[in-house]
């Protein structure tokens, strides 16, 4: 994790080196170990360095080719170094440095924008051309990284975060008001990987290229998923064999590091399978990093307390786990400070137990995380469910609908149901909301409904890819998605006030190509949950972890703090401390809507926190009207 900025201005005019100071500065968390700026008439790049792999210790940026002609600022990490060091070296491509920013510049010398084709990792970057004129930055395959920008036809500004951006501007821009309503009503669709909550300020979208010449702005996408391709194997154990491997390198790359390495871990399947595997790359010493430590949250009630699985992952893998109590807490406490950090209203309202863990981790000097993130959205098999009665399979599907829901821990007819959900097409989808009075609800302000085309969104389709089959297009849309994908940079600039790097084993490029390729009906077997992964981790991962239906649920914690905060006189969600709540709400109606939480509904319980945490964050960036 480390952070940049740059300016580019299209018809020659200079760039404003206190301006680039004041965009550099304002990332200054982003990067401890080390500060560089470079201006050249009409584009300047800054950079901001935190140390995490051995090869950054000796990283000095912006990197500069042996010609002087080309510069480039980077923030991430290379998970093909010798893959990309042997194909350059067969080029006879002389290597002025070995550091993952100087092998990505000596791969865009030989090959240019086709060089993004051959790199696999997780990074963003900037790099101009001066032989060209052109100014080219990317976003690796899954948008783990983030990159920001804001373009007027004369001035291109980009930056890791938003802040720096805001830094420069003339003016505040405003709120978006179309992705506000997306997310108080989880809305997102797929060209929302290009906005952000600000009108004007844009994200790169992953997988895709920005290049900037001759005054002309373009994008355009270098890497997709392939719908059709398929990975056919005559046993089950190929499977799993090639799920292993994939797995245990992602694993692998992501421990490359010259500092202590943390994992999240909970009592599921998912970090446990990250904590054993890491523990087998560092025995064989694949594994770079001094040491690797587990933290593991807890709290007083029994759904969120795992405490036994976990000490049996320690038992297993010999990884020294801390264990950490989450106590109840306000989630208003501090709240201000983290909307300002994550730019986003996205955060969590039991979040004191997440900062409870990054103390923790602190204390034990780690700089990267490993997270078990992602393993939900990758191999969750509901779509399965569609796919037999898609086929015409009732047998089946009534069998491994009951025994997905007891893997699940939850009842056969919800099952049944996301999978009829799953079959109908999306204008059908949009007609059955409107006739429950959902589309959008009568909380929602109707006139800026109409204005935003809220009821054209909805009518869109999430995934818009020719999958051939549903459990393939649900992997997909929860991997890839617009609101997922926002979820995970929030928890990215989170973190890194911290000075840490998040890290995701299931998020691997690679991993998430071959899960998509395995064929609907080899995803599961008799509907056990997680199939490939359990198969794959015997004698890896305890029975008992293995073996387990259900998983932990935090869900009672966070209630009890919502239902505190919906007793007050306000409730804090009608609050409207920013005075703005009503261009998106009917305070009203959307008192009902509290009180069918505090009644019992509560499932209703993230339009709720939304609601807080909207009015909140436009407090913070807009102050009060």
């Amino acid at each position: 994790m480390s952070g940049l900025v740059g300016i580019c201005h299209a018809y020659g005019l200079a760039v404003d080196p206190s301006l680039l100071e004041r965009m550099s500065g304002a990332m200054a968390h982003r990067g401890p170990d080390g500060e560089g700026r470079w201006v050249s008439g009409p584009v300047g790049l800054a950079h901001r360095l935190l140390y995490t792999t051995p090869e950054s210790l000796h990283e000095e940026q912006p990197v500069v080719d042996s010609q002087g002609t080309c510069r480039l600022v980077w923030d991430g990490r290379l998970d093909n170094r010798e893959e990309l060091i042997a194909a350059l070296k067969a080029e006879r491509r002389p290597l002025s440095g070995q550091t993952d920013p100087e092998l990505t510049l000596e791969a865009y010398r030989q090959w240019g924008a086709g060089a993004l084709g051959r790199i696999i990792g997780e990074f963003a970057f900037a790099l101009w051309d001066g032989r060209r004129g052109r100014l080219l930055c990317a976003r690796d395959r899954l948008g783990l990284k983030p990159l920001h920008y804001t373009w007027d036809g004369v001035t291109l500004l980009i930056s890791s975060e938003t802040k720096p951006i805001l830094a420069v501007l003339d003016r505040m821009p405003e709120p978006d008001d179309e992705m506000i309503l997306a997310f108080l009503l989880r809305e997102f669709r797929e060209g929302d990987h290009a906005r952000t909550f600000f009108r004007g300020i844009h994200r790169l979208p992953p997988g895709h290229l920005l290049v900037l010449e001759e005054g002309r702005l373009w994008i355009e996408r270098y890497w997709a998923v392939d719908p059709p391709r398929e990975t056919r194997y005559a046993r089950d154990e190929e499977y799993a064999e090639h799920f292993r491997s994939l797995f245990t390198e992602a694993v692998r790359c992501r421990t490359r590091s010259d500092f202590p390495i943390g994992a999240f871990v909970s009592g599921g399947l998912d970090s446990s399978a990250i904590v054993c595997t890491a523990a087998r790359v560092f025995a064989d010493g694949g594994a770079v990093s001094p040491s690797l430590d587990a933290f593991t949250l807890f709290s007083d009630h029994p759904d969120s307390d795992e405490r036994r699985y976990v000490r049996a992952v320690g038992r297993a893998s010999g990884v020294k786990v801390h264990e950490i109590h989450a106590s109840d807490d306000d989630p208003l406490y501090r709240l201000d400070d983290l909307l300002w950090s994550v730019e986003s209203p996205i955060v969590a309202a039991n979040r004191q137990s997440g900062l409870a863990s990054l103390e923790s981790v602190d204390a034990w000097g780690c700089r990267v995380l490993l997270s078990g993130d992602g393993g939900d959205q990758l191999l969750d098999e509901i779509g399965y469910l569609a796919d037999l009665l898609r086929t015409l399979k009732p047998g089946r599907f009534i069998r491994e609908t009951g025994e997905l829901a007891r893997w699940y821990g939850g009842q056969p007819w919800e099952f049944a149901q996301l999978a009829l959900a799953s079959l109908l097409p999306s204008r059908l989808k949009y007609w059955g909301k409107r006739a429950a009075r959902r589309a959008p609800p009568s909380w929602i302000r109707p006139h800026l409904a109409r204005e935003v085309g809220l009821r054209e969104r909805i009518r869109e389709p999430r995934v818009r890819l020719p999958f051939p089959s549903c459990v393939q297009a649900d992997t997909h849309v929860s991997v890839t998605g617009a609101y997922y994908v926002l979820k995970v940079e929030v928890d990215e600039r989170a973190v890194a006030r911290w000075g840490m790097e998040l890290r995701y084993p299931f998020l691997d490029s690679r991993l998430v190509e071959f899960v998509l390729s395995i064929p609907w009906e080899r995803r599961t077997r008799d509907g056990e949950r997680k199939w490939i992964l359990r198969r794959s981790m015997q004698g890896i991962v305890p029975d008992t972890i293995r073996s387990r239906q259900g998983k932990g649920d935090w869900t009672d914690p966070m209630d009890r703090n919502l239902t505190a905060l919906c007793r007050r006189d306000p409730p804090a969600p009608l609050e409207d401390r920013s005075g703005r709540m009503g261009r998106y709400v009917d305070l009203e109606r959307a008192h009902e809507l509290v009180t069918r939480y505090l009644r019992g509904e509560r499932e209703l319980r993230w339009e709720v926190w939304f609601l807080v945490s909207v009015d909140r964050w436009l407090e913070k960036f807009w102050g009060r009207c």
